[in-house]
């Protein structure tokens, strides 16, 4: 204790500690002093003020209407306490007021800063506005129904597969505008969306490609494609013959084929329906032999890799 007591006494007595001390008291001093004169005084402030339009609800904006507007403030220092406290007020504008009837929705300027007034500090000078006036086209027509045509490539990994049709939320919408856009538009598109490489189901949001002058509601869909992994399989499959005249049998050596392909996993104790055929309309006839060409037939979409043991098979005609 009496070595802590030595020590505080040589920390003041100390030359240079009495001047941080001093400088430190001539800041605080001097903080004071320019607080006192900044919030007493008059000082000038941007601040962010939320928009809203009260429009009936058959009424669709046919532009975008700004979300907030920047509102240049001059006030006493002290009262911007309350804006940065406080959530700044949202401006509710009446649509009746400023809609002309003919698709044209304006509030000017000097309208704007009345408007601004009536929701700011009463004390309030408002310098400026950005932006300085709103100017929005809109409609009151009833929506058309249009078909949603989807712009989307999807590409799974190799060993995977698309099993199954895209699946949509819903297949049309309804678009807002002006009669004559209206009378041209007669489906949308959403937008245009790759997706590669795929190893599970594909389930997104899509929004629907702007249009312009115009407005889509849902303004978005859920789509969703089904992926699924590919398993390697093998089976044997009854060759059959194809095109053979009225009267003509074809004997084939073998009379049945090899067959490997991949399926989809869900598919795999499911019955496939394979064909493989021979044509008789592909045998030369001006050229002698006995083996014809094997080809496979029909085949599920979601298969992939189908190939065969052999590429030909011995024949026989009989004719009766």
């Amino acid at each position: 204790m009496k070595f802590w007591s030595r020590t505080r006494e040589k920390l003041d007595e100390s030359p240079r500690t009495k001047s941080i001390l001093q400088y430190l008291t001539f800041v605080v001093i001097s903080a004071v002093f320019w607080g006192f004169l900044t919030f007493n005084g008059n000082i000038q402030l941007d601040i962010e003020v939320p928009v809203e339009i009260n429009k009936p609800d058959n009424v669709h904006m046919l532009s975008k209407v700004p979300d907030t507007l920047t509102v240049t403030v001059r006030d006493r220092g002290y009262r911007f306490f309350s804006y940065l406290i406080h959530k700044s007020p949202t401006l509710t504008l009446r649509f009746s007021d400023y809609s002309d009837g003919n698709g044209n929705f304006k509030v000017d300027q000097s309208h704007l800063k009345k408007a601004l007034a009536a929701v700011l500090n009463r004390h309030a000078v408002i310098e400026g506005v950005l932006p300085e006036s709103i100017n929005i086209k809109y409609t009151d027509l009833p929506g058309k129904k249009v078909p949603i045509m989807t712009d989307i490539t999807v590409e799974p990994r190799e060993d995977y597969t698309i099993y199954g049709a895209l699946i949509q939320s819903q297949d049309s919408v309804y678009v807002f505008s002006d009669a004559k856009t209206l009378g041209e538009i007669n489906e949308v598109y959403t937008s245009h969306v790759v997706v590669n490489d795929l190893t599970d189901t594909l389930r997104r949001k899509v929004s629907i490609a702007h249009i312009n002058g115009a407005v889509v509601e849902p303004r978005a869909i859920d789509i969703m494609v089904p992926v699924e992994k590919l398993k390697s399989q093998k089976r044997t499959v009854n060759i059959g013959v194809r095109n053979a005249p009225p009267g003509v049998k074809m004997l084939l050596f073998p009379s049945d084929v090899e067959v490997t392909y991949r399926s989809p996993v869900s598919c795999l104790k499911d019955e496939v329906v394979f064909t493989v055929v021979v044509d008789y309309n592909s045998i030369d006839f001006t050229h002698p032999g006995n083996n014809v060409k094997v080809q496979v037939g029909e085949v599920p979409a979601a298969y992939k890799d189908v190939e065969l043991s052999q590429d030909s098979v011995e024949y026989i005609i009989e004719k009766h």
